[in-house]
């Protein structure tokens, strides 16, 4: 499990970056070769089954905004406000079309949920204790991912270096891990929601729901969702020389046209709650969801 998880533990690089300088504003013309590339591996299509440990005590609205979020990617766009979680959810599919496979529909749900409230094997996770809980998460329920949310008082690898989430396949278990952030390093994986550590100084906007943690794991999760099904063993859509380039990290920090670095772009803004959104999803919630890369192209998309 070690060296899987240390595969895909990548922070966004300087190189990165450097792509985003020059290219933004999205879709912005260049004569460069793509980012993103297919390297003919398994994509993850059709219903994906998520088993979903939830580690440490969480409130109730962390959850509600997740599980809102995985309801709303299968919303068909005529029941809610443009631009909606399904538009986006859309372009993820989309780029597993883009690979020629029969169809590129996804559904995801919540096949298994566990709750451990009294953080098991310890505060500070690592490598050696994701393994287990990967298995505490699926129980052996077959082809299911396992998506591990940490709560605030637990450090997951690498999040005060930077690496917001993870994802990958130990073996064949594919897993996504996340952690919040509004405790630990929020300087690093809680942006825009709050100050970064580095320059260049960063804009900083209100959460949709309110709540700091829940909406800057929400973003990291979308990315990780996004990135586990166009890359579920990294031979799908990746690029870079250590392929450490997938269609959600390599364009941080940009949620609507008119971003740039430090700038996140020109995103709505809730009159009620000051919260900054770019989807709306069911039940009237508002979510703030992260660029994605085109494709055989040089530029970031959103839903603005």
């Amino acid at each position: 499990m070690e060296s899987s998880l240390r595969k895909i533990r990548v922070a966004v690089s300087l190189t990165a970056l450097f792509f985003l300088v020059h290219f933004l504003p999205f879709g912005s013309a260049s004569k460069s070769s793509p980012i993103l590339t297919y390297q003919n591996g398994p994509l993850l299509t059709g219903n994906v089954s998520l088993a979903v440990l939830w580690y440490g005590r969480f409130q109730p609205k962390e959850k509600v905004v997740v599980k809102t979020f995985i309801e709303s990617l299968s919303v068909d766009r005529s029941v809610s406000f443009q631009p909606d979680v399904h538009s986006w959810w859309q372009k993820v599919e989309s780029i597993v079309e883009s690979a020629n496979k029969d169809s590129g529909e996804v559904i995801v749900r919540i096949a298994r949920e566990v709750d451990d409230e009294d953080a098991s094997v310890g505060k500070v996770l690592s490598n050696e204790t994701l393994p287990g809980l990967l298995q505490k998460a699926t129980a052996g329920l077959a082809n299911a991912v396992a998506v591990v949310f940490a709560a605030r008082d637990v450090v997951v690898p690498g999040m005060c270096e930077g690496v917001c989430y993870l994802h990958g396949a130990d073996g064949k278990q594919i897993y996504i891990v996340v952690g919040n952030p509004e405790d630990n390093c929020p300087g690093k994986c809680a942006i825009p929601f709050h100050n970064a550590d580095t320059k260049p100084a960063a804009m900083t906007l209100q959460p949709p729901s309110g709540n700091v943690g829940a909406d800057a794991v929400l973003i990291r999760f979308a990315s990780a969702l996004a990135e586990t099904i166009t890359n579920p063993f990294n031979t799908g859509f990746v690029g870079g020389k250590s392929r450490e380039f997938q269609v959600a990290r390599v364009c941080p920090g940009l949620y609507a046209s008119g971003a740039v670095l430090g700038y996140p772009g020109n995103v709505r803004v809730d009159p009620s709650t000051g919260g900054a959104f770019n989807a709306h999803g069911v039940n009237n919630t508002k979510f703030l969801l992260p660029a994605l890369m085109e494709v055989g192209a040089t530029s970031c998309w959103t839903t603005l």
